[in-house]
């Protein structure tokens, strides 16, 4: 069989890490990857399962592969896979095998599978191994040039109402200090200037581990601000629940940690807090903001919010209305609920009662438009003064390259439009911001 193969990676970054690792595996195993699907006897789509959207753009993706490119094989690998895997073979014939999310190392052993067994359903168990988890190694990266995602803890504990993340990738496994420290220096020591930190709940790192040295997100920042070298340290999804103490003090002790804080509040209503088993209450989180601010005066603060949760009335709307004034954070997404299979959250629409889709959909656009401004207003702040950026790419036929600066996490937040086509792709630049042109920067470079 031809060994080359084509892969469409669905998802979040998490998922990322998991296609590179499966890219890795099956370059060590003789296998090619293409650019061009048409061209590959094998297409991979790396699906994504966490809401129903997601499900779907994973499913007919997939059929929309096997329809354009009948004489591939295609498969289907990564979350959607691993909960349904068994459902969807029987479901859709005209996929060649389905892939889970635990062993993505393994994906070569699953494609020698699919030859000899097409619609195989290949899931393997997790092994940890003797160190502890570890998400595998990685050697192509499918960022943007100059920045990579680093995976430092898969699953989840925390049993949120609505998620259904615990049933897709399973409890919380940290990795090692050391495993995390040395794969970030091999990352900077191949040019990689940004390191995004990225966990389910980056709080909970080393929660699973027992030992008698201390292993917790503060301690790995200590460990990694000992490496030395010009690189960015971002960290993704703080849950503000559980906000670290001291985790403000070793931000501001080394300027390479950037103040962005991904804190996924998901309301303000204290009865939808409740119901969605979440801790917080709106209080904590305004007072956790301003503790942030208070501290790091030029932080960025990104949220989510999910509106249409069983039983959400309008006023509980309207407290989120309030709350988004409030708090004026920086970067907001906004979800719509999503009735997740074996959720406690799926069992609520019955004793709560379903919020209508119209009404649901009213909710979130209404707060979108209203984060624009807010947005914008964030970003007036930055005007006049000079910023580090991290260039990604240039604007064909243009003397301008898009970057990003520490208020921008990549593929969500705005970016900064430099004015000169002389930064180097996956470079740091030093620019100065001189307007803002929506909710995006535009920058001149510094001499």
């Amino acid at each position: 069989m031809d060994r080359t193969y084509y892969l469409e990676n669905l998802g979040c970054a998490k998922n990322q890490v998991d296609a590179e690792v499966m890219m890795a595996s099956l370059h060590d195993a003789g296998w090619t990857r293409l650019t061009d699907a048409g061209e590959a006897s094998v297409i991979i789509v790396n699906s994504c399962g966490f809401i129903q959207p997601a499900k779907e753009e994973s499913i007919t993706t997939s059929l929309r592969f096997h329809e354009q490119f009948p004489t591939a094989k295609v498969v289907m690998a990564g979350c959607l896979s691993q909960r349904y895997g068994s459902e969807l073979s029987h479901g859709m014939p005209e996929i060649a095998g389905f892939f889970g999310n635990r062993r993505p190392e393994l994906v070569a052993e699953f494609l020698a599978r699919v030859v000899e067994s097409p619609g195989e359903v290949f899931l393997p168990a997790l092994d940890p191994g003797p160190g502890g988890w570890t998400p595998g190694r990685r050697r192509e990266l499918l960022s943007f040039p100059g920045s990579a995602f680093v995976k430092v803890a898969e699953g989840c504990d925390n049993r949120c109402a609505f998620c259904a993340i615990p049933l897709i990738r399973g409890r919380l496994r940290s990795r090692s200090i050391d495993d995390v420290v040395a794969e970030i220096s091999g990352l900077i020591e191949r040019g990689i200037r940004e390191i995004n930190l990225v966990a389910h709940d980056l709080n909970s790192f080393g929660r699973d581990r027992r030992g008698g040295e201390r292993t917790d997100l503060v301690q790995l920042l200590r460990s990694i601000s000992s490496i030395s070298g010009r690189f960015w340290i971002r960290l993704l999804y703080l849950y503000p629940e559980t906000f670290p103490a001291e985790l403000l003090d070793v931000i501001g002790s080394d300027a390479r940690f950037l103040p962005y804080f991904d804190l996924p509040m998901q309301h303000s209503s204290a009865g939808i807090l409740e119901a969605m088993g979440r801790p917080g209450r709106r209080e904590g989180y305004l007072k956790l903001i301003d503790r942030i601010r208070s501290s790091l005066p030029t932080a960025v603060i990104r949220s989510t919010f999910l509106v249409g949760y069983p039983g959400e009335t309008d006023r509980d709307f309207e407290d989120l209305l309030a709350f988004q004034d409030e708090a004026e954070l920086d970067w907001l997404g906004v979800f719509v609920f999503s009735a997740e299979e074996g959720t406690r959250a799926f069992a609520q629409q019955r004793s709560r009662g379903r919020v209508p889709s119209r009404v649901a959909g009213e909710r979130r656009s209404l707060l979108e438009r209203r984060q624009i401004a807010i947005s914008e207003g964030r970003m007036d702040r930055f005007v006049g003064g000079r910023m580090e950026v991290l260039v990604e790419e240039p604007v064909q036929g243009e003397d301008l390259v898009l970057a990003r600066g520490f208020p921008h996490a990549p593929e969500v937040d705005g970016l900064v439009v430099v004015r000169s086509a002389a930064p180097a792709i996956g470079e740091f630049a030093d620019v100065r911001i001189v307007r803002r042109n929506g909710i995006d920067l535009e920058a001149t470079v510094e001499v």
